[in-house]
């Protein structure tokens, strides 16, 4: 009998494999731009998230090849695959789709149906927008217990649908850090849109009880998987592997849901990896609340783990534990790690974060409190209090911690515990502005206010901050203080 550990290598390297054929397929392709170096992680353990043994569920089967799908890569199948899932609602069925590369436009799951994709099984995107209404390849609206699962792939087909970056970004950091050149070529290295694209690639809405698991999503043209006016949501060994500079191809959107959990998941994306948003995008409004993330691991080239931008409505009870948040093989990094954001007028609250591990993110944290007002909310001034961040080590850090409410309007009750902070040793050269604009209704991200004059913590318009085990290794031409409080009440530390 093979023992668990050449089994596992021998899965790993057959998804490696298969991967690398469809890459090169793709890059192949008339109208598709090839991938730059770096922009795809070559280094995902599958294995410890998808698998591929994975049986299909014992429910009626509903074939999509008898329904006169055609898997050569090339016939689009949006009409049989339909068929199917409308078949398969009467029996709560299995909607299967084995035995080759099957090409779609948009397909509407239904209440009580599962769909299938196994192992040697590709759903992919159409690259002809004409066959999407609405631009999405699946979607689930107003649907209760549903399924998605693998282990089989889900593709996107993104550089169909992008322009070429205005520069290719470097594989290594530079010797010198300067803010304003990272800030560049973050927005040189991006690809451009092209037309209306397919996003989100997966779409819930306004369903409960829906279920995504052992799956893996590659390349999508736009956000990824969306939750939208949801709850009751399960997202658990599913894979997602986007182009590092691919256009706002969020990983995981959560909005305006509650009761939503993300666990055991690897996110390797161009956008926030996975992101909380609360700005009525969808016919439902009004709070969200009992979010939780665990066991995941993201690489972002934004931001890891964020609460916000669109923060209209309220945001609470949100718990995130034991992730990864990475970058590697390409310059800039990640953003940040954890960003926790409101400038729209929500309340967000209860916020607790534990056992977080990061590396290359330029930033480890980032809470903002504005006042951006955005869809016509005006004058709505927003809160942000109740904040635990326990446990968090940081490696190949560029930039302090941020904390930053508005004058009268401050963060209140912040716990900042059991944080370790390591820079990547470089020079530095630094532009602090004196004083430092409030920015009260500009896009929130770390770099607003420029450099700063602590290197550990900067934190500003906060009432109630308790930091406790704090250490920092700064670069070792170091001329910053560590911590710098500025119009902080309440301030406890240890």
């Amino acid at each position: 009998m093979q023992s668990p550990s050449l089994r596992r290598a021998a899965v790993g390297l057959i998804g490696f494999l298969i991967l690398m054929g469809f890459a090169v397929m793709a890059a192949e392709r008339p109208g598709i731009l090839p991938p730059l170096p770096g922009e795809f992680l070559s280094c995902i353990p599958y294995e410890e998230y998808i698998d591929y043994q994975a049986p299909i569920p014992d429910k009626p089967v509903f074939d999509i090849r008898d329904y006169g799908a055609i898997g050569d890569g090339r016939t689009v199948n949006t009409a049989a695959i339909n068929a199917a899932v409308q078949a398969a609602q009467a029996k709560k069925g299995v909607v299967v789709i084995q035995g080759g590369d099957f090409v779609s436009g948009t397909v509407r799951l239904v209440s009580g149906v599962t769909l299938h994709i196994a192992i040697d099984g590709v759903l992919r995107a159409s690259r002809d927008s004409s066959d999407y209404d609405p631009m999405v390849l699946l979607l689930c609206e107003k649907v209760q217990e549903a399924v998605i699962e693998g282990p089989g792939r889900l593709l996107g087909e993104g550089e169909a649908w992008w322009k070429p970056p205005r520069k290719q970004a470097p594989r290594t950091p530079p010797k010198t850090f300067v803010l304003q050149e990272a800030m560049d070529m973050h927005f040189d290295a991006k690809r451009g849109k092209r037309g209306r694209r397919p996003s989100p690639l997966i779409r819930l809405l306004e369903s409960s009880e829906v279920t995504v698991r052992n799956l893996l999503i590659e390349n999508s043209p736009g956000w990824t998987l969306s939750i939208d006016g949801c709850e009751g949501v399960r997202v658990t060994g599913v894979v997602i592997h986007n182009n590092y500079h691919g256009p706002n191809t969020d990983g995981i959107d959560v909005v305006t849901s509650s009761q939503v959990e993300i666990r055991r998941c690897f996110v390797a994306t161009g956008d926030d990896g996975i992101v909380l948003k609360n700005g009525a995008l969808t016919q439902k409004s009004g709070p969200m609340s009992d979010i939780r993330v665990s066991d995941c691991t993201v690489m972002s080239s934004t931001n890891c783990f964020k609460i916000g931008t669109e923060t209209v409505n309220d945001i609470s009870d949100v718990y995130v534990s034991d992730c990864y948040f990475f970058s590697q093989g390409v310059w800039p990094p990640a953003l940040s790690g954890l960003s926790i954001e409101s400038v729209d007028g929500a309340h967000i609250e209860r916020v607790q974060v534990a056992n977080i591990r990061m590396r290359n993110c330029m930033t480890p944290l980032f809470i903002r409190l504005g006042n951006r007002n955005r869809r016509k909310v005006k004058d709505r001034q927003g809160r942000l209090q109740d904040v635990l961040i326990c446990g968090v080590q940081a490696s190949g850090a560029e930039f302090p911690c941020l904390l930053s409410g508005l004058p009268g309007l401050p963060i209140r009750s912040v716990t900042l515990q059991e944080i370790e902070v390591v820079y990547r040793q470089a020079k530095e050269r630094l532009e602090i502005q004196n004083p430092i604009p409030e920015q009260e209704t500009d896009y929130p991200e770390f770099w607003m206010f420029g450099d700063v004059p602590a290197y550990g913590l900067w934190a500003r318009h906060v009432e109630g901050l308790r930091v406790k085990d704090f250490a920092v290794t700064p670069r070792s031409v170091n001329q910053r203080e560590k911590l710098i409080l500025d119009d902080v009440v309440n301030a406890q530390l240890q």
